[in-house]
């Protein structure tokens, strides 16, 4: 029954996306643009009407509205009937609307956004659990801030009364905005909008693909590349270390352990010469398997959108996708802001390419990108005044601190390789693409982003994001150029071997795929992981039917990459504080996240006499009590400290020997008496 939930779930999601599509290209007459923009074009919609006023947390007659229209548009398309009340200009714009999005033209666009979309399914629906593993908590928790359907900014379901508005977390919105519409669960609405986003970045790759080859093969190579490719290292780094997963690759510079002789000592001997640096890349593919539904994604999406905006002018002339290319300005903005930079300067570049033309293309994309922020500018405000206490900055990078050009050359191989092939490729096209990406490789070794990191970790955030995007966006616009247009033919056989190369990385993921298969498969609402032991099963279980209010529980002394902080996110409650390292990181270190840390610690060992009314005075509800240190002699005192404010609602008592009178429970807040 489960699974057929699912199916229905998805049936329903594409007759939407469909729909949406159709819609879309009423105006923009291009099938692979209009599928990649649509969703991001209504997302925007909703958010500019709910930056003025919160629709709520169910939006299912929305859902049921949108399904009907898109039906219709659907079965309309199809057709070859046409209304008799038409005039015949309407009736020859039906015509040319049906002739480029009839369902036999959109097999070919259709079938690489399905079997993105499954395969990044595949890894979701084999390892579902939303756990701490990595960032899928933090990432799920902006998703639960979302779900109740406030006005933008919505209060932080992890820093209760505060605003969220510390994070770049549009895409967030859309998750939530979709699992809203289609009435499912926080935890499923996580899962199916990444294996959504990972199908939209890829089709809007794609798309731009497509635009810039005809033969197959070559549109099939590069896509596959991105999807399934690594960084420059993937095969190298199994000449220099024993053991090789997917993560050893992406954090070759600087964590790679380069124990296997002869080669691996060498190369650590090499970099021991440099001062030790954490460059990390996370490239498309390790994303996918890692799961997170984290910023970086976006920045793919808009790439591949803003490069087919900026073909499609090229060939139609219209300011409609003008326009859009300076729409994915603000839309980067709001969605991953790491990449803006990147991003305008590829927008420059085009513009500065097409100088002869200004007098139009100026005013389309000033006028994109300022439609979306006036479109988002209630959240865009808040949003750009708590990111200037950050004191982030763009900056030279420090001489010690640069890559060491050997590290450099490996990781980014494929990237390196491609740019050279097209300044040799005999095309004053390829000269002008490799000089680009030549110059946005350069900006990514001799500038980046100063951030709370330092030391070694100085530039760890803007590697992580900016080279993969930087090979992403190289291999989309210079792969199908080398591969198929270069004029000298050793320049095209050299391009299929780089374009190959990073393909197999698809083996470094093979083995976690086959490994991961668990009891939690198939369960998409990813709680499995807590539900598989008794104590956090039942607390969730209970806390489910309570009434959505502000929760306490134990804090983990790491702060952060555990599985804490996540119960009342799944049960549709939110928290006084979550993960405290990464609210401390989202709000610029604030004095406030520490003391709250310190305070429930000492709340929670029994240390705060008269709690309960510090309790009410912080608008907390319930406090849970299912925490390993959470001892039947701790309860003693804190049950004392809360009372009569809070009343104990046992769940379970254990008396074997093993727990010795463990309770599992909540403490709940006494309603005021009525006057």
């Amino acid at each position: 029954m489960q699974h057929l939930g699912l199916l229905f779930t998805l049936a329903l999601l594409a007759t939407n996306l469909w729909g949406l599509m159709l819609l879309a290209g009423v105006y923009w007459r291009n099938r692979w643009f209009a599928m990649v923009a649509a969703p991001i074009l209504a997302v925007t919609g909703m958010y500019a009407i709910e930056c003025q006023h919160g629709l709520g947390p169910s939006l299912p007659g929305l859902g049921l509205f949108s399904t009907l229209v898109s039906a219709g548009l659907i079965a309309l398309s199809g057709l070859s009937w046409e209304p008799p009340a038409l005039g015949p200009r309407v009736a020859a714009l039906l015509r040319d609307w049906r002739s480029e999005f009839a369902p036999r033209r959109l097999l070919g666009c259709a079938a690489v956004f399905a079997a993105i979309f499954g395969y990044a399914m595949l890894w979701r629906f084999t390892y579902p659990d939303i756990d701490g593993s990595s960032e899928k908590i933090a990432d799920f928790s902006y998703i639960c801030s979302y779900y109740p359907g406030a006005t933008i900014p919505v209060p932080d379901a992890w820093f209760y009364p505060y605003l969220s508005t510390q994070y770049y977390s549009f895409q967030h919105y859309g998750a939530a905005l979709m699992g809203r519409v289609l009435a499912i669960p926080p935890g499923e609405a996580y899962n199916l909008a990444f294996c959504l986003l990972i199908a939209l970045s890829g089709a809007a790759f794609a798309g731009a693909v497509a635009l810039c080859a005809r033969r197959f093969w070559v549109r099939a190579l590069v896509v596959a590349c991105f999807v399934v490719g690594g960084m420059g290292t993937t095969l190298f780094v199994h000449l220099t270390d024993k053991h090789v997963h997917p993560w050893t690759s992406m954090r070759y510079i600087g964590s790679a352990p380069m124990d296997k002789p002869p080669l691996g000592p060498r190369i650590k001997a090499y970099q021991s010469q440099f001062e030790r640096m954490e460059l990390p890349g996370e490239p498309f593919a390790y994303s996918v398997y890692l799961g997170d539904y984290h910023a970086p994604l976006s920045g793919y999406y808009l790439l591949g959108l803003g490069a087919m905006a900026m073909l499609l002018w090229s060939r139609t002339g219209k300011r409609r996708y003008a326009a859009v290319a300076g729409c994915t300005l603000t839309w980067t903005l709001l969605a991953n802001t790491w990449i803006l930079p990147l991003q305008a300067i590829g927008i420059g570049g085009w513009l500065l390419v097409n100088y002869r033309d200004w007098r139009r293309l100026v005013p389309a994309v000033a006028g994109g990108a300022a439609a979306v922020w006036l479109l988002g500018w209630v959240y865009l405000s808040a949003f750009t005044s708590s990111a200037s206490g950050y004191g982030a900055a763009i900056r030279v990078v420090p001489w010690k601190e640069h890559t060491p050009p050997l590290l450099l050359i490996l990781f980014m191989l494929p990237t390196i390789a491609l740019i050279l092939l097209g300044l040799v490729s005999g095309s004053s096209q390829g000269r002008r693409l490799g000089a680009l990406w030549l110059f946005l490789l350069l900006f990514s070794e001799y500038v980046y982003v100063d951030d709370v990191y330092s030391g070694m970790y100085d530039r760890f955030n803007t590697t992580l994001k900016w080279w993969p995007w930087v090979a992403a966006g190289t291999l989309m616009t210079l792969g199908p150029f080398v591969l198929e247009q270069a004029r000298r033919r050793w320049v095209r056989f050299a391009g299929i071997l780089f374009c190959l190369y990073p393909c197999f990385y698809a083996l470094d993921l093979w083995g976690p795929f086959r490994e991961r298969a668990g009891e939690s498969t198939g369960r998409m609402e990813g709680t499995t992981f807590l539900t598989k032991d008794e104590f956090p099963r039942l607390m969730l279980g209970r806390l489910k039917v309570e009434a959505p209010g502000v929760v306490v529980e134990r804090p983990e002394k790491e702060g952060g990459f555990t599985n804490s902080a996540v119960i009342p996110l799944f049960a549709g409650q939110r928290m006084w504080l979550g993960w405290y390292g990464h609210e401390l990181l989202w709000r610029g270190f604030s004095e406030d996240v520490r003391r709250r840390h310190d305070t429930l610690t000492r709340f929670f060992d029994g240390e705060m006499p008269g709690a309960g009314k510090w309790l009410v005075a912080q608008g907390i509800d319930y406090v849970l009590w299912y925490r390993d240190g959470d001892t039947p002699e701790i309860w003693e005192k804190v049950n004392d400290s809360v009372s009569p404010e809070y009343v104990w609602c046992d769940i379970l008592t254990y008396q074997n020997e093993r727990e010795d009178g463990r309770r599992v429970g909540l403490w709940k807040r006494v309603p005021p008496a009525a006057p």
